[in-house]
């Protein structure tokens, strides 16, 4: 009952008064001259017409499309680097995970230092030993969202290592022990016995990641704000945008909706996909 309530309360009654108020013109700051009122499906008709949104779901797709796959194998090729007994390797698994133990905050912040747009930025300074002119990296609109998404794998890159690390130790020795007396080479064994072994692990990594994925959002507000020229403005960006910065609540809400459905039907169809049904 205690969950249930908690639930209720922080999940499914405000999702619910988001769809409800999605239906109207509501506003987060009340005006003495309007008056909430039902005004049908107008801001489903806005939010699919508008070219911002559709900018903001074409970033929000893209920005997935970088991170998911190059955390899934960067922290596959990890975790089967990691799992051994080698002198040092406990070392190496926390060099790894270092990064998620800090605030996403925190992390742009210090991204934001690193990605600096004049020589005083750490990549800038490194790339001009080589004689490489320095970059505007998240002041260009071509460059943005791949920095953000280059900090983000870096970020979050431990922790899935970890994860997957823990479904190599389900993975039974003696098959690969029965693949090398049949003279297996190490990519025979990892594609036939490491990756079907890990399964319902990288299924659980890519949905997770996935989600995470399509909800960018502190990233953008700490380092570009949507720019340049809405290059990173996202879905969660343009939701928060259209709410609590222009106080259009029933704008917002329709949002809210629109994009719960969307990564309801991609987490069902990458679940269905990957377990080959």
């Amino acid at each position: 009952m205690p969950v249930i309530i908690l639930i209720s309360v922080f999940t499914i009654i405000p999702f619910l008064m988001s769809v409800s108020y999605s239906f109207t013109n509501k506003l987060l700051y009340p005006k003495p001259n309007v008056t909430t009122k039902f005004i049908g499906i107008q801001n489903y008709l806005k939010l699919l017409t508008s070219s911002t949104t559709m900018g903001a779901l074409k970033n929000t797709f893209l920005y997935a499309l970088m991170v998911v796959p190059a955390i899934i194998i960067l922290g596959t090729v990890l975790a089967v680097l990691v799992n051994t007994e080698l002198k040092g390797v406990k070392t190496f698994r926390m060099i790894y995970f270092s990064p998620q133990v800090v605030t996403m905050t925190v992390v742009a912040v210090i991204w934001s230092f690193f990605l600096a747009p004049n020589n005083y930025g750490l990549v800038n300074s490194f790339i001009g030993l080589f004689g490489i002119p320095a970059q505007r990296w998240l002041q260009d609109k071509n460059q943005a969202l791949f920095c953000i998404a280059v900090m983000d794998i870096w970020q979050n890159l431990g922790m899935q290592m970890l994860i997957i690390l823990g479904g190599l130790q389900y993975i039974s020795g003696e098959l690969y022990e029965a693949a090398m007396m049949d003279g297996c080479n190490s990519w025979q064994k990892f594609w036939n016995i490491t990756v079907p072994g890990l399964k319902y692990t990288l299924i659980y990594v890519s949905v997770s990641m996935t989600i995470g994925a399509l909800k960018l959002f502190t990233q953008v507000y700490v380092l570009t704000n949507g720019g340049p020229q809405d290059s990173t403005t996202t879905v969660v960006y343009l939701l928060y945008k259209a709410g609590f910065i222009n106080g259009q609540l029933g704008y917002s809400s329709a949002i809210s909706v629109v994009f719960f459905i969307i990564v309801m039907i991609i987490s069902e169809l990458q679940n269905k996909v990957l377990e080959g049904k």
